[in-house]
């Protein structure tokens, strides 16, 4: 006879799992990782907000502050992507498309590896 599997995840955790995708789910995740972001703690803090977009993906705020926290970390594609998802959602966020000409400005500046790798 097989072993049960033991499921030691959080009961919280379990709970959200089984409701996502869910409009009300993700806002305390948020709040924490904002906290975290404004802190410095950038690599934790986009855990959360991956973590909260996942849970409640109807909520435009999740991603911008995902794509905010990205772009704190240099990782600007990503964050550009998150920001376009963002304003998809909703288009006349101001702050987004602030924040995608940040991340364009960024990219622009930032010279390209591909050229660099072909040559070395």
């Amino acid at each position: 006879m097989p072993k049960k599997r033991v499921d030691n995840r959080d009961p919280n955790d379990k709970r959200e799992d089984a409701l996502r995708p869910c409009s009300y789910l993700g806002y305390d995740r948020d709040q924490l990782a904002l906290h975290l972001m404004s802190r410095e703690a950038y690599a934790i803090a986009a855990t959360q907000f991956r973590r909260a977009v996942w849970l409640n993906p109807y909520e435009p705020a999740f991603k911008m502050h995902l794509a905010e926290c990205l772009y704190h970390m240099h990782q600007c594609e990503e964050a550009r992507e998150w920001t376009v998802k963002a304003l998809e959602q909703d288009p006349d966020n101001s702050n987004g498309h602030r924040l995608l000409s940040m991340i364009d400005t960024r990219l622009a500046e930032t010279p390209s590896t591909a050229g660099r790798d072909e040559q070395g």
